[in-house]
């Protein structure tokens, strides 16, 4: 037969037992070398088949309850080694060919399916040295046969009768058994999956006509798939979106009371303030017109003098860490209103995005900009307010869509715009969809392109700008600040948010 080889040492590894003792009496009355694992091993001498146990290659006996027997140089290189180039090398390394591999998987899946079975069990049931010769095999193909499939052991009998195991034979296998690794691994990673979220069927996505889920995770990441939802209809697939956004912004105040508005993912209104009601005050202040609707979210404990406010206004959603029970009494009067509870948010550090043929994937953005990272290019320099409210905005301007301005002044949010397609609409809106008091500060997501910016918020007064600089015209951008009297400062990096 062309391209046959007939096997010397065939090494048997077999969780799925079946049809193995006929076959491995066959190949020792064919006069091929027999070695096993330790319940494999086991297995053929009760059927009176002489066999090599394996620790008897490695020369190290199996240990930590059978988890470690086959990973080893004696074993990878038996099976791996190339004929036609390693001889003289395994020679010298005292290391025998292995010719054929006979090997099936612990059982993972059928211990998975047991729902009496713990994580642990499944854990247990995870193959690691099975794998790693099925793959070496299989690679290996040119000179080794691997059989994973006890259906296939009768193929493989036959051509060993009729002069030893063909070419197209050996790479139909290995294609088996790589197919074979791959489902095994796929299993266990939807297993997995499956232990360490809840999935849920939402009534639909961003519109009626579209279909959607959220899949919450287990682990050290709590968002919105955590919190503990006290009262209101189910979440939509907006309100997650939306609630995962303000949760974002109000992460970036770790001790002062703040308080974030959303609306259409992206800030309407933030504010921060010597208590909550304070906070959701300044924060309402901002645009108290966009609020309608919107997601609240609150970093300290909700209490009744601020339901009070809060259930003037039609919003979506409230989120805080707590509630006063009489705060929960005010709520309950609104049946639709969604108050959730979450103690703590944390972040995810990575974050995918499906597109069309595949996705994309980023860290996000945990950037933290402090006084000592700006670097002032213009002749007037920005006052310690002026500083301590630009990086106020800045925090704002990081969670707003891009193209997006923020003003403030004195620790207070005065005017936020994004989601536009120019920074000099950005601006224009920013500044003309309120009243714009004099002496403010901006902050904007990217650097500026052209000096138009600039001047228009002159007119309206703007005492310092914080932006990330980067432009060919920065030079044009700082003169039109000196020339105005403005404060400039760089950040050196930008914070889109598409």
């Amino acid at each position: 037969m062309k391209n046959s080889l007939l096997p010397k040492t065939a090494l048997i590894s077999v969780s799925d037992k079946a049809g193995l003792l006929p076959f491995v009496k066959f190949l020792h009355n064919s006069g091929i070398k027999i070695i096993a694992t330790g319940g494999t091993a086991k297995a053929i001498r009760s059927g009176g088949i002489p066999v090599t146990k394996i620790s008897s290659i490695t020369k190290f006996p199996e240990i930590f309850g059978g988890r470690v027997k086959t990973l080893s140089p004696y074993i990878a290189g038996g099976i791996l080694g190339q004929r036609d180039l390693h001889e003289e090398e395994a020679t010298k390394n005292k290391v025998g060919w292995i010719d054929l591999v006979v090997c099936n998987l612990y059982p993972f899946s059928s211990v998975a399916k047991n729902p009496n079975s713990t994580l642990e069990d499944k854990i247990e049931n995870i193959d690691i040295g099975g794998p790693t010769m099925i793959r070496a095999a299989a690679k290996n193909y040119r000179w080794v046969s691997v059989v994973v499939d006890p259906k296939d052991l009768q193929r493989v009998k036959k051509e060993i009768e009729g002069g030893g195991v063909s070419y197209d034979t050996r790479f139909y296998l290995s294609k088996k058994a790589f197919g074979h690794c791959a489902e095994y691994d796929s299993k266990i990673y939807n297993v997995l999956s499956e232990n360490n979220t809840k999935d849920s069927v939402l009534r639909y996505g961003e519109n009626p006509h579209q279909k959607a889920f959220v899949v919450g995770y287990k682990g050290e990441s709590r968002g919105m798939p955590q919190s503990k939802q006290i009262q209101g209809k189910a979440l939509s697939y907006n309100n997650y979106l939306d609630g995962d956004a303000a949760l974002l912004c109000l992460n970036e105040f770790k001790k002062e009371p703040a308080c974030v508005i959303v609306k259409h993912n992206s800030p309407c209104g933030v504010g921060v303030g010597k208590d909550i009601i304070t906070a959701y005050d300044n924060a309402l202040a901002v645009d108290s017109l966009s609020a309608f609707g919107g997601v609240v979210a609150l970093n300290k404990r909700c209490d009744v003098s601020l339901a009070k406010k809060l259930n003037k206004i039609f919003f979506e959603i409230i989120i805080a860490p707590s509630f006063d029970k009489g705060a929960v009494d005010l709520f309950s009067k609104k049946k639709n209103l969604r108050i959730l509870s979450l103690k703590k948010f944390s972040s995810s550090s990575f974050s995918i995005k499906t597109i069309a043929g595949g996705s994309l994937g980023q860290e996000n953005d945990v950037s933290a900009l402090k006084e000592k990272n700006l670097s002032c290019v213009t002749k007037k320099e920005p006052t310690a307010s002026q500083v301590s409210t630009m990086l106020l905005a800045w925090k704002v301007v990081k969670h707003t869509k891009s193209n997006a301005i923020v003003v403030a002044k004195n620790n207070k949010i005065v005017s936020i715009s994004g989601g536009q397609t120019s920074r000099v609409d950005a601006t224009n809106i920013a500044f003309n969809k309120t009243t714009i008091p004099e002496k403010c500060v901006v902050a904007s997501d990217a650097f500026f392109p052209f000096k138009d910016s600039i001047e228009t918020m002159a007119k309206f007064g703007v005492s310092a700008i914080l932006q990330p600089g980067g432009s060919i015209r920065d030079k044009e951008v700082i003169e039109a600040c000196n020339k105005n009297k403005i404060a400039m400062a760089f950040t050196g990096y930008r914070v889109f948010k598409h």
